[in-house]
């Protein structure tokens, strides 16, 4: 990463210091663990949580409340050449109400970003749409009664409405993974559809979890069988989300975890995952959604010993909203293809994922104090420079 090129372009310095001051809680998981109680205590006497929203980190780490008003953080950071993908933070449904609005509401992101160069794709959760139960018992090769069956087929019909509208928008869309206990049920609903529209063109592109043991198995595995298909194949590659969730229910069912053993083991599978990507990036269409910065130095790198363009349309580098903006504005600058993704929804219904990102950062002490420092050094600069 150039080091002389602009970090946070798009923020006052009002935003910097506050920013600042978040991450220096972030970095204490006592404080994070207290902060949670108190939010749990608050959400069960039904307190009203717009008196607070400027002390929970909403601004921080979503962009809104709903797909209009997220337009003018899209705008500001479009004019960086840093994009958007909006992503819906309702990660608690629980009926067919739920599912139909949150399909709904992903339609209008599909149809926002047919309208808006800011948002060159949109994203959807497949619990989000679909039963999760449900993902599990057919995951796990369970045979469906009469009434599942219908709800699975309203599943399936949910997503190919999405992929129709994404692939007539000219849009990408996303798919989030999920818990390792029902992806393998996402992929039964999800891997036909891609087949089936990506025939000459990116329109669906699946997440793959590489902290998950053998992934990058997998990985190789889909970009076989897509060039034996002679369709293309699109992927968001990530470490994961959910490892605290995964060894805990493996330790409560006493099962072998399915993440990898140590952390060194999961670097090294993402970064087997970006040389097989980039391997394939003539044909085939990439995400390299990490925060981790040796990765994104090593693809910067690739491209330049191999001649290939960091504007790739086939690859993409993406990090969080909120997160890493020295890192995103950097490579954006070099001429990357860069996107953020960015939730919005109202307060009530981000509390879940504030918390996660609240865990995740307390978690990733490192990482959390490096954006501290970075953060500290734009002011420091902005400072000098009068």
């Amino acid at each position: 990463m150039d080091h002389t090129l602009p970090k946070y372009p798009h923020k006052s310095t009002q935003e910097l210091r506050a920013s600042l001051f978040l991450f220096r809680l972030l970095s204490r998981r006592f404080i994070v663990h207290t902060s949670l109680y108190v939010w749990q205590f608050l959400q069960s006497i039904r307190f009203p949580m717009k008196y607070l929203i400027r002390y929970t980190g909403y601004e921080q780490f979503c962009a809104g409340q709903d797909v209009s008003s997220c337009a003018p953080m899209a705008e500001k950071l479009a004019k960086y050449q840093v994009y958007s993908v909006l992503d819906y933070a309702n990660e608690h449904a629980t009926s067919v109400i739920d599912y139909d609005h949150n399909a709904a509401v992903v339609l209008e992101t599909i149809e926002a970003a047919e309208n808006n160069k800011a948002f060159p794709f949109a994203v959807v959760k497949p619990s989000a749409i679909g039963s999760f139960e449900l993902y599990q018992k057919i995951g796990a090769g369970h045979k469906l009664t009469a009434s599942e069956q219908l709800i699975w087929t309203a599943m399936q019909q949910r997503f190919d409405k999405l992929a129709n509208a994404a692939a007539q928008a000219t849009v990408v869309l996303m798919i989030d993974a999920e818990e390792s206990w029902i992806q393998d049920g996402v992929d039964l609903l999800v891997l036909p559809l891609i087949v089936k529209y990506n025939c000459d063109k990116v329109v669906l592109a699946l997440t793959i979890q590489l902290y998950l043991k053998d992934r990058n198995l997998v990985y190789k595995s889909l970009l076989k069988d897509a060039d034996d298909k002679g369709y293309v194949l699109g992927v968001k590659l990530v470490r994961g989300a959910y490892m605290e969730n995964e060894r805990i229910r493996a330790s409560a069912l006493n099962l072998i975890a399915p993440v990898c053993e140590t952390k060194d083991a999961t670097d090294m599978q993402y970064r087997n995952a970006l040389q097989n990507a980039m391997q394939a990036v003539d044909k085939h269409f990439c995400i390299v959604a990490t925060h981790n910065q040796s990765d994104i130095n090593w693809v910067v790198d690739y491209c330049s010993k191999n001649n290939i363009s960091l504007g790739n349309t086939n690859l993409w580098f993406s990090q969080l909203y909120g997160m890493r903006d020295y890192i995103s504005f950097s490579i954006a600058k070099q001429g990357a293809n860069v996107f953020k993704y960015v939730p919005f929804g109202p307060l009530e219904q981000a509390v879940p994922y504030l918390i996660r990102r609240a865990l995740e950062n307390s978690a990733m002490k490192s990482q959390t104090l490096q954006e501290c420092l970075m953060l500290k050094k734009e002011l420091r600069l902005r400072k000098l420079n009068g």
